[in-house]
């Protein structure tokens, strides 16, 4: 009996799929009862094409669990799977009949046999026509398209010429196949980029005027009625014993950018771009205040621990849109408390913000709180599901600002906040992630485990120089000098604002700007996680490193150079 196409290409996908992930091959399912696909088909109204028949008589689906087959990107449906998504697009298209809202959107004839973890899908067009058969890609805010397969069997041929030849499968995107631990595993196919275009350069243009610390009349600014009125949303970050100019460098500002500037002027468009924080001195204390729906860097852990080295440093942030109050208190790089009135939950190690503050107004009645004995986050919502006024909004304010005047003496609001102050853009600190650390896959624990620290250390060097590399941060000397550096006992850490510091954090910078240019945006994002991934791995422990370097890593057959690296003497 001859071979059709279809079931061909079925055997060279099982046959390929047996010897090279036969963890993979074994998630698939038997198949599907013929009457069970003829019943189905009479359900849904349609005409199944032969090729969907014989897909399905072959496997119907897959069963889910780690290594599960998968189309690029997609994951196959079982025939019950086919039969509910019918089901569904039926109650709810049907009301339209042919006149579906958005022309060529859906079909009541569209049946879909492959989802991504979304509710794009592909599918097969069951209408009666010359596109009878044709596989198409179903995208939610873009509707059905066809065009790149007539049928099941030629789908399915290209899967089976991809995982034979390795060669890359576009299915909205492009997917390379990679054999893993027995697995098939469908990698993005990295796309050559040019060098992106650099947008910072206009930002931080150099200003025309450098100031110096202006003198100021030290007087107890004491929060009047009307504050915070005009200023929304803003942080005021203090630092006691700075002068401007250090408070400016701890912030990480540029220097070239430090002029006097007004509030107008500190809220241009270059705001958007790289932060501004004009700065002062008051009682004692340096200040700087940001005014910005952007975000403020006086708010961040990293900022504030810096602020308040050999010192200590407190920030104030205020937003009646968003109703949010916080207090932070940091004492030589270290968490004091932190107040939150839309959250009750105290950081790790954090003291009592109450016993800290004295006079603080309490949360809000539906913040968030710690239920310690449920262990989880429960909301404290109040009776009647009232969230405060903009008037009962300063009043806490006004309230949060006479505790910390009453326990640190800091002059809130500080005076000259509406006249020129010293300023300057920041170039924002690289983040620190906190609890947020990335392992190293599980199926490479025990070969981690096992490498010697020597070992380990050369690993990452190999791995984050080829990171560099696929991302393009190698392109700046300040990093292909310290690429060395990572195979030795003793990483140096980076110092701050060194060149090595600094060409990170513009990288970090550039990431976070958001690009009409596609390609550009994916490059700054990417070459932004690895520097951020290579400051990770000058500072921290290197298993605790490790594990974000290689899940960046671009190169498909990452895993297969990886494994082999850790198993070399």
């Amino acid at each position: 009996m001859p071979v059709t196409p279809i079931e061909e290409s079925l055997r060279r996908i099982d046959s390929w799929l047996a010897v090279h992930a036969p963890r993979t091959f074994a998630s698939l399912r038997p198949p599907a009862a013929p009457e069970a696909i003829n019943a189905a088909a009479a359900e849904l109204g349609v005409e199944f094409p032969a090729d969907l028949v014989a897909y399905l008589r072959h496997h119907d689906g897959v069963t889910l669990g780690e290594g599960s087959f998968s189309f690029p990107g997609h994951r196959p449906n079982t025939l019950a799977e086919i039969l509910s998504s019918g089901r569904m697009h039926h109650e709810l298209w049907g009301r339209h009949g042919e006149n579906l809202p958005f022309e060529d959107y859906w079909h009541q004839d569209f049946v879909t046999f492959a989802r991504t973890s979304s509710v794009d899908a592909l599918v097969v067009d069951c209408r009666r026509g010359e596109t009878f058969g044709a596989v198409g890609e179903h995208e939610e805010s873009e509707g059905t398209s066809f065009g790149n397969w007539e049928s099941v069997a030629a789908f399915l041929e290209q899967i089976a010429d991809s995982l034979e030849g390795g060669t890359a499968m576009t299915v909205g995107l492009s997917y390379v196949p990679v054999a893993d631990d027995g697995i098939l595993l469908w990698e993005f196919a990295p796309e050559p980029r040019s060098e992106p275009q650099s947008v910072l350069g206009l930002a931080s243009a150099p200003a025309d005027q450098v100031v110096a610390a202006p003198q100021r009349p030290i007087s107890r600014a004491v929060p009047t009625k009307n504050w915070p009125s005009g200023f929304d949303p803003f942080c005021l970050t203090f630092a006691q014993g700075l002068d401007e100019a250090e408070l400016l460098r701890r912030f990480g500002a540029l220097p070239e950018t430090r002029q006097p500037r007004g509030r107008s002027k500190a809220g241009g468009a270059n705001s958007a771009l790289l932060p501004i924080i004009r700065v002062g001195t008051h009682d004692g204390w340096a200040f700087g205040f940001q005014e910005s729906f952007y975000g403020f860097e006086g708010t961040r852990d990293e900022v504030l621990r810096r602020a308040s080295r050999g010192t200590r440093a407190m920030s104030v942030s205020y937003s009646s849109q968003t109703g949010s109050i916080v207090v932070s208190l940091f004492d030589n790089g270290e968490l004091v408390t932190r107040y939150d009135t839309r959250s009750a939950v105290v950081p790790d190690g954090a003291c009592d913000p109450f016993e800290v503050f004295p006079g603080l107004p309490p949360h809000d009645e539906w913040a968030a709180r710690w239920d310690p004995d449920r262990q989880c986050v429960v909301s404290l919502m109040s009776p009647l599901g009232q969230t405060p006024t903009p008037e009962q909004r300063r009043e806490q304010l006004l309230a949060v600002c006479e505790a910390v005047v009453r326990r640190c003496g800091i002059p809130l609001p500080p005076p000259g906040l509406n006249g020129d102050l010293d300023s300057a853009q920041i170039l924002p600190l690289l983040p620190a992630d906190g609890n947020q650390r990335v392992p190293v896959p599980d199926q490479f624990a025990t070969l981690v485990e096992a490498a010697t620290p020597e070992h380990l250390r050369r690993v990452l060097a190999t791995q984050m120089a080829s990171l560099a590399a696929e991302t393009g941060l190698d392109t700046y000397d300040e990093v292909t000098d310290a690429l060395p550096l990572l195979s030795e006992d003793d990483r140096p850490g980076i110092a701050d604002d060194s060149a090595l510091e600094l060409r990170l954090r513009r990288v970090h910078a550039e990431s976070r700007v958001m690009r009409s240019v596609y390609d550009d945006q994916v490059v700054w994002q990417n070459r932004g996680l690895a520097a951020r991934a290579l400051a990770d791995a000058l500072s921290l422990p290197v298993r605790e490193a490790l594990g974000l370097v290689v899940v960046l890593r671009q190169d498909p057959q990452w895993r297969k150079e990886f494994r082999r690296q850790l198993a070399d003497d």
